[in-house]
Parts: structure tokens; sequence; C-alpha cells
């Protein structure tokens, strides 16, 4: 069994509800969904190179850490805990990180970025479309390690909110 059922399966004899939301496994972490974000990352069309034409080039290139990091507009609050995902297909989206995020003065990129040279094709494409470029500092977080690349739930409708509370009770874990 996995981690993540690991933890579901005792939830699951207390309620007759079979799903669990995502607040459900946090809570059985001891974390506090409420005052934790999710993102939903994608590969933005305009954000498309040669590089990154999908999702996939981008993890590949081990670029997703930075991609939920640059944000048009202050759209996550400074020292927030956030929950990292990378889209799949059917409305998933599997966990890919858990840090804290500081954002930094409007437009000041964090070194780790600006030298990535593999992925400087989707930072000049970012900056080149975002109307207010914000960037974000990351300190990973404890207590989610084993389930970093195998938790996968269901992402809420409407698809276009890409930053949710995790306690929204429509992140369902499915594995």
């Amino acid at each position: 069994m996995s981690a993540a059922l690991d933890i579901i399966a005792p939830l699951q004899t207390e309620t007759a509800n079979p799903a669990h939301t995502l607040a459900d496994l946090l809570a059985a972490r001891g974390l506090d969904a409420a005052n934790i974000v999710a993102i939903r990352n994608t590969l933005h069309t305009e954000d498309m190179s040669s590089d990154f034409r999908t999702l996939a080039d981008v993890i590949d290139a081990n670029a997703l850490p930075m991609l939920d990091r640059m944000q048009d507009g202050p759209r996550i609050a400074h020292e927030a805990l956030v929950l990292s995902f990378a889209a799949l297909d059917d409305n998933r989206a599997r966990l890919t990180g858990f840090r804290r995020f500081l954002m930094r003065r409007e437009g000041i990129v964090p070194t780790d970025i600006v030298y990535d040279y593999d992925a400087a094709h989707l930072l000049h494409a970012f900056i080149a479309r975002a109307a207010t470029p914000v960037f974000y500092d990351a300190f990973d977080e404890t207590g989610l390690e084993d389930l970093i690349g195998s938790l996968v739930v269901q992402w809420p409708q409407p698809m276009v909110r890409d930053i949710v509370e995790a306690n929204d009770a429509g992140l369902v874990v499915t594995t």
C-alpha cells in the first residue's frame, strides 16, 4: 500500500465516505489545511519554446520548482506554506513539493532562477508575458516528504483556479 493510502486507510474506517480530501490527509499529518495554499502548475502556452513544449519537458529539466515561484502578480501571500502540484490528465495533479514561499519585491528575480541556464527560455518567456512579474524564494518544509511524487489529487473545478486553499473540498485524494 502506498504511503498516501496508509494515511487515508484509518480515515476510511471512521466515516462512510470513501473519498477523502487533501485537508483530511493534512489533518492526519498534524497540518492545518486552512493555513496552506495548493498550486497546480501547468505550462502557459506563451511560455512554450523548443526547450519547453510540455510540462513534462519542464519536469525533465528540473525547472518545475522554479515555475510555481514565478507569478503574474502577488498571488501567494508572503511566508505562505505552499503545496506544489504538477498538472496531470483528467483534472488530476501530483504533489511535487511542500515549501514556504517568501515574496520578493516586484521584478526582483532570485539568483537560482536567473542563473539556471537550462531554464532561461522559461524565465524570459514568463517575464515577456507577465504584466506584474512577482518572484518567490522557497524553503522546503517537513512532514510530507514521503508523499512528494506519489500523492495525486483531483483538482477542483473550475480548472482555471490554479491556486486554491488546501482545505478546498474539491481537492480529493485519488492515490
